[in-house]
C-alpha cells in the first residue's frame, strides 16, 4: 500500500561528518561541527561488545543487522493482534472499532517522529563511524530535546482538537466515545511513547540493533500481559488497553534509558555545549523532516485511494485491505534491510571507509533481488491459500488472487528499490525516497488509479500498482547515477541577499495587496475556481488542476471569502519578485557592493511592476504561471553559471508542477529547444540530465496529461478557441505592459545577457517565446515569466551606472508604481473606475456579482421549478456561489469545463437562461422570453452589463441530446 522506507526514511541535506578521502562516497557531507578532527587522540574509544559495522565482511554485517529489526517489527504486529483480540473478545465491536479509529491517528504522529529521528539516527551513525567521544552525546542531546517538543505538540493537538479530529473519520455514537477515551488516555502516555521511539533511534544509529530487539520483546510482551490484566482482570474497557500500551511504554523507556546510561559514548558532560546541541538538532531536523513529510504524504495518499476504491465496492476495498498487510509483512524484511544500509553506509562513511560502502551496495543489491524474487514467486503460488486464509467471500477472494497475480511480479522493483533508498539515505541524500514517493505514489499511483478506475474498474486500480512502481524504479536508478558520480567543480560563493533592503519593497507591495484584497468583489475566473475546487478532478477542459486545487485548500482552511482566495496570488507574486532577486544576485558576480545594489534595484522594479500589484491581486492562472516560468528560468541561468547538471532536475520538477497549473510553459521548453542549437549550445541536446528532466515533467504533469488523453484533449480545442488574428498584432506591443516605464530597465538586461556568450541562450529563448505567442495568436502574458530574469539582468546593467542613474531610477520607478495602480489593484472608488474601464478591463468583471443572483433569484421565484442555465462560467460560478442563499437551484453551464459539473436531465419545462440571446436559443426551443437584462447596478460597462434573461418554454430536445449542442468553448 505504501512506498515508504520505514527504518530509512528519506531527509534533507548530507550531515556532517563524512571523510574526505580520495575515493570518497558521492553525496558524502562536510567535516563535523563538533570540532571532532581535534578529538584523534579518543578516535579509538568503543565499548566493548559494541557492534562494529566497519570492519568484518560486509554483507554478514548488514545482515546481522537487519534481522534483529525484522523480528522486533513482526513482534510489534504480534502484539496488535493480541491487543485487538483482547478488545474485540471482552470488550466488544464498539471498542475494536474504536481502537481502529484511533490507530490511524496514532500511527501518524509515530511515523512522522520516525521520519524525524531517522536524521538522529544517520548523523550519529556518521560520529560512531568517526569514534568522536562528543559528537554522539550531543546526537542525543539533541534528539531528547525534539522529542519533548514533539511529544509537547502532539499532546496539546489530541487534548484540543483530538475530538475533531476523530469526528472528521466518521465515528458516531458509542464508537465515537470509545475513541475519545482511548485518545485520551492515550495522550498521556506520548512522552514515553515517543521516548521509547527516540531510544531505537539512537541504538540504530550505534549500530545495536540487537538492544532494540531486546527492548522491543519486553515492551510486546508487557504490553499483551498488561492488556489482558487490566482490561480482563480490572474490567476498565477501552481505557484498559490504552494505559496497557502507556504502561509499558514508560516501563521501556525506563529500560532504553538505564540501558543508553550505561554507554560511555553517549555520556553527557557538564560542560556540554548546549549551543552545539541546538546546532545539531537543527542539521539531524534537516535530514529528518522530508521522512517526516514522507510519512504524512504516504498517510494522506492512502484516505484518498481508500476514497478511490470505495465506489467499486466493499468487496474491493475489502481486498484492498487484505493485500496491503501481506504487503506489510513480506515487505518488512527489504525496509529492515534498507535500514540496516542505512546505518552501514553512514557508519562507514565517518570512518573514512567508502570502499564497504560501494562493496555493501553491490553484496546487497543480489541478495534482495534473490530473496524478492523467492517471495514474489511464494506469495504468487500461494495466492488461492493466502486469500482463503483472509476471507471467506468468494468475490472478495477472487479479487485479492487477481491483485496479487498482476502486482506481485512488479514487486521486486519495490523491494530493490527500498533498498536502494537506505544506502542513499546514508551517504545523506535522504531526500531522494521524499521525491520518489511524490513522483510514484502521489504523481502516477493515485491519478491512474481514478482515471483506470473509470475505464477498467478493479483491474486498473490493480495496474496502477505497477505502473507506480515502475515509475519509482525509474526514479531512484536516475537518482542512484546522479548520485554516484563526483560532483561538479565548486564556483565561486556569491554575496547573501540583503533582506532589509530587499523586503521594503515586497512589504510595501504586500500591504496594498492586503489593502485591496476585498474591495469589488471575486473576479470572474475565481467563481470558476470555487465551483472547481468542488468538483475536483485530474483535469479540466480549460486548464489543469492545480488552481483549483489551490483554491480548495485555501477556502477549507480559511473560509469561503475573497480574502481568502486572494492570499495564494500574492504570495506568488511576491515570490516572483524573489526569483528576479535571485536573477540579479547571479548575474551580478562576487563583488558584495555590486551584488547587493544589482537585488535591491531588482526587487523596487519587480514589485512596482504588472507582475506583482497586478498578478497579485486576482487569482488567474497567469499568477502562479509567470512564477514558475522565473524558477525555471533562475534554474537554467544557475545552470549555465555553475555548470551543475543536477539542477536540470529541479528544472524538469518545476517545468512539470508549472503544466499543472497551465500548460503554455511547455513554450518554455520548446523556446530553449529551438534556441539551443541557435547559440552554439548543442551540447545541451546531447545531455541526457537534460531528456531525463522532461522525462520527470511529463510523469509529474501525468494526471493532467493523462485526463486530457482519456477525454480527447479538450485544451486544444480550448487553445483553438482562444487563437485570433488580433493577439498576433497586439502581443508584441504589450510586452511594455510587464514593467510600463521601466521598460528601458528590462531591455537593457536582455542586452547585457545578450553580450556575455554564457548567458545568450535566454535572450534568444525569450525571442523564440515570444514568436512562438505571435505566430500561435496567444494571449500577450504568456512570455511574461521572462521579465523577472530580464528585469535582475537590467539591475545588474543600473548597479554599474548607480552614481548616475539613480536619481532617473528613482523617477521611472515612482512613476512606473503610480501607472500600475492605476491598472491594478482597485484604489478607486467604482464610481470612478467606471470611466477607466477601457484602461483596466480586468477589474470590471468583479463587479455586479450578487446583483446578478439577486435578479435570477427574483425571475426563479416567478417561475418555481425551472432549470437555470447559465452562457459562460462566470455567471454560473456567481449564481453558484450566492444563489443557495436566496434560493436558487444547482446551475448548469455548457462553457469549457464547467460543462462537466454536472446537467440536467430529460426535458424541463422552464427554462431561465441567463446571457444567451433569443436568436442562439432559437433552435432548441419554442419560445424565449426576456424577463430581464443583467444590471451590476454600477454603471459599469463589463461583459454581462446588459445582457438579457430569458424564460424559455417549449424544449425542443432532451438535455442529454442538446448538451454537445450547446456546449462552446471561449
Amino acid at each position: 500500500m505504501s512506498e515508504v522506507t520505514r527504518t530509512g526514511p528519506p531527509g534533507g541535506s548530507s550531515p556532517p561528518g563524512a571523510a574526505r578521502t580520495g575515493g570518497e562516497a558521492p553525496g558524502a557531507g562536510a567535516p563535523p561541527t563538533d570540532a571532532t578532527a581535534a578529538e584523534h587522540p579518543d578516535r579509538g574509544h568503543r565499548d566493548r561488545g559494541h557492534p562494529d559495522l566497519t570492519r568484518g565482511p560486509v554483507l554478514r554485517a548488514v545482515l546481522g543487522f537487519a534481522v534483529p529489526l525484522t523480528l522486533s517489527n513482526l513482534l510489534q504486529q504480534t502484539y496488535l493482534l493480541a491487543d485487538g483480540a483482547v478488545l474485540g473478545h471482552w470488550v466488544g465491536v464498539d471498542a475494536l472499532a474504536a481502537a481502529g479509529v484511533v490507530q490511524p491517528l496514532y500511527f501518524l504522529a509515530d511515523g512522522v517522529f520516525l521520519g524525524l529521528s531517522t536524521g538522529f539516527s544517520i548523523r550519529l551513525a556518521r560520529f560512531t563511524g568517526e569514534r568522536s567521544r562528543r559528537g554522539p552525546a550531543t546526537v542525543a542531546a539533541a534528539l531528547a530535546l525534539a522529542t519533548v517538543v514533539w511529544a509537547a505538540l502532539c499532546f496539546l493537538v489530541a487534548r484540543t482538537a483530538g475530538g475533531t479530529l476523530l469526528r472528521l473519520t466518521g465515528a458516531r455514537g458509542e464508537v465515537l466515545h470509545d475513541a475519545q477515551v482511548l485518545l485520551s488516555t492515550f495522550s498521556y502516555g506520548f512522552p514515553a511513547v515517543f521516548a521509547v521511539s527516540a531510544v531505537c533511534a539512537l541504538l540504530r544509529g550505534l549500530g545495536d540493533s540487537r538492544a532494540q530487539m531486546r527492548l522491543m520483546i519486553g515492551s510486546s510482551l508487557a504490553n499483551v500481559l498488561l492488556a489482558w490484566f487490566y482490561v480482563v482482570v480490572l474490567h476498565l474497557g477501552v481505557a484498559g488497553a490504552a494505559l496497557a500500551t502507556v504502561t509499558a511504554a514508560t516501563g521501556t523507556a525506563a529500560a532504553g534509558l538505564v540501558l543508553l546510561r550505561r554507554r560511555r559514548d553517549l555520556a553527557l558532560h557538564r560542560s556540554h555545549d548546549w549551543k552545539g546541541v541546538r546546532t545539531e538538532a537543527a542539521a539531524a531536523l534537516r535530514l529528518g523532516l522530508p521522512g517526516a513529510a514522507q510519512q504524512l504524504l504516504i498517510a494522506l495518499g492512502i484516505v484518498v485511494l481508500i476514497r478511490i476504491v470505495a465506489p467499486l465496492g466493499a468487496s474491493l476495498l475489502a481486498a484492498v485491505t487484505v493485500v496491503g498487510r501481506l504487503e506489510f509483512f513480506a515487505v518488512t524484511a527489504f525496509l529492515d534491510l534498507s535500514g540496516a544500509l542505512t546505518v552501514f553506509v553512514a557508519q562507514n562513511l565517518g570512518a573514512g571507509r567508502p570502499d564497504r560502502v560501494r562493496r555493501a551496495v553491490r553484496r546487497t543489491l543480489p541478495f534482495t533481488l534473490a530473496l524478492a524474487v523467492a517471495v514474489s514467486l511464494a506469495v504468487i503460488v500461494l495466492r488461492p491459500a493466502l486469500a482463503a486464509a483472509a476471507t471467506t467471500d468468494p468475490v472478495t477472494r477472487h479479487l485479492v488472487e487477481d491483485y496479487i497475480l498482476i502486482t506481485y511480479p512488479c514487486f521486486v522493483l519495490y523491494a530493490v528499490m527500498a533498498v536502494v533508498h537506505g544506502a542513499l539515505n546514508g551517504i545523506g541524500r535522504t531526500v531522494v525516497p521524499l521525491v520518489c514517493t511524490i513522483v510514484s505514489f502521489v504523481a502516477v499511483r493515485l491519478p491512474l488509479s481514478y482515471l483506470l478506475r473509470e475505464r477498467h474498474g478493479a483491474d486498473g486500480v490493480m495496474w496502477a500498482v505497477d505502473l507506480g512502481w515502475i515509475v519509482g524504479a525509474l526514479y531512484t536508478a536516475i537518482a542512484v547515477r546522479r548520485h554516484l558520480r563526483r560532483r561538479p567543480p565548486r564556483t565561486p560563493a556569491l554575496p547573501g541577499i540583503p533582506w532589509k533592503r530587499v523586503l521594503a519593497p515586497l512589504l510595501c507591495a504586500c500591504a496594498v495587496l492586503l489593502a485591496t484584497a476585498g474591495r469589488y468583489g471575486y473576479f470572474r475566473d475565481e467563481l470558476y475556481w470555487l465551483a472547481a475546487s468542488r468538483h475536483l478532478a485530474a483535469g479540466y477542459d480549460d486548464q489543469p488542476p492545480l488552481v483549483p486545487l489551490i483554491v480548495r485548500a485555501e477556502t477549507w482552511f480559511g473560509g469561503d471569502s475573497v480574502q481568502v482566495v486572494r492570499i495564494a496570488p500574492m504570495l506568488f507574486a511576491v515570490a516572483t519578485a524573489l526569483v528576479s532577486v535571485l536573477c540579479a544576485r547571479e548575474l551580478a558576480g562576487t563583488d558584495e557592493k555590486r551584488s547587493h545594489r544589482a537585488q535591491q534595484i531588482a526587487a523596487i522594479a519587480v514589485s512596482t511592476s504588472v507582475l506583482v500589484l497586478v498578478e497579485g491581486h486576482l487569482f488567474t492562472t497567469a499568477t502562479p504561471g509567470v512564477f514558475f516560468w522565473s524558477v525555471a528560468i533562475w534554474l537554467l541561468l544557475r545552470i549555465l553559471r555553475t555548470g551543475d547538471r543536477r539542477l536540470w532536475y529541479g528544472f524538469g520538477a518545476t517545468l512539470g508542477v508549472g503544466m499543472l497549473n497551465n500548460d503554455t510553459i511547455v513554450i518554455l521548453a520548446v523556446s530553449l529547444l529551438v534556441a539551443a542549437p541557435l547559440t552554439g549550445n548543442t551540447r545541451l541536446l546531447r545531455d541526457r540530465a537534460v531528456w531525463l528532466s522532461v522525462l520527470l515533467a511529463l510523469a509529474i504533469a501525468s494526471p493532467d496529461l493523462v485526463w486530457q488523453a482519456v477525454h480527447g484533449w479538450p485544451q486544444f480545442t480550448m487553445a483553438g478557441h482562444l487563437s485570433t488574428w488580433a493577439k498576433r498584432f497586439t502581443a508584441v506591443p504589450m510586452q511594455v505592459e510587464a514593467a510600463t516605464l521601466l521598460t528601458w530597465l528590462w531591455v537593457a538586461g536582455w542586452r547585457l545577457t545578450w553580450k556575455d556568450t554564457r548567458y545568450r541562450l535566454l535572450p534568444v529563448a525569450y525571442a523564440v517565446s515570444l514568436a512562438i505567442v505571435v505566430a500561435a495568436g496567444g494571449n500577450f502574458y504568456y512570455p511574461m515569466g521572462w521579465y523577472p530574469l530580464l528585469l535582475g539582468a537590467g539591475a545588474v546593467w543600473l548597479a554599474d551606472r548607480w552614481p548616475t542613474g539613480r536619481r532617473w531610477f528613482a523617477v521611472f520607478a515612482s512613476a512606473s508604481a503610480v501607472v500600475t495602480l492605476a491598472l491594478g489593484p482597485p484604489l478607486l472608488p467604482v464610481s470612478v473606475y467606471r470611466h477607466l474601464t477601457v484602461v483596466n478591463p480586468f477589474n470590471a468583471d468583479s463587479i455586479g456579482w450578487p446583483q446578478l443572483a439577486r435578479q435570477v433569484a427574483e425571475v426563479e421565484r416567478r417561475y418555481p421549478g425551472a432549470t437555470v442555465l447559465a452562457v459562460n462560467y462566470g455567471e454560473a460560478g456567481a449564481l453558484a456561489h450566492y444563489g443557495p442563499a436566496l434560493g436558487l437551484p444547482t446551475v448548469y453551464a455548457d462553457q469549457n469545463g464547467y460543462s462537466r459539473f454536472g446537467r440536467p436531465t430529460g426535458v424541463s419545462a422552464t427554462t431561465i437562461a441567463v446571457g444567451y440571446s433569443p436568436q442562439a436559443l432559437e433552435p432548441y426551443w419554442s419560445s424565449c422570453v426576456v424577463a430581464g437584462h443583467i444590471d451590476n447596478g454600477q454603471d459599469v460597462a463589463n461583459i454581462e452589463q446588459g445582457l438579457p434573461i430569458l424564460v424559455c418554454t417549449g424544449q425542443n430536445y432532451t438535455w442529454e441530446q442538446l448538451w454537445p449542442l450547446l456546449k462552446h468553448f471561449d
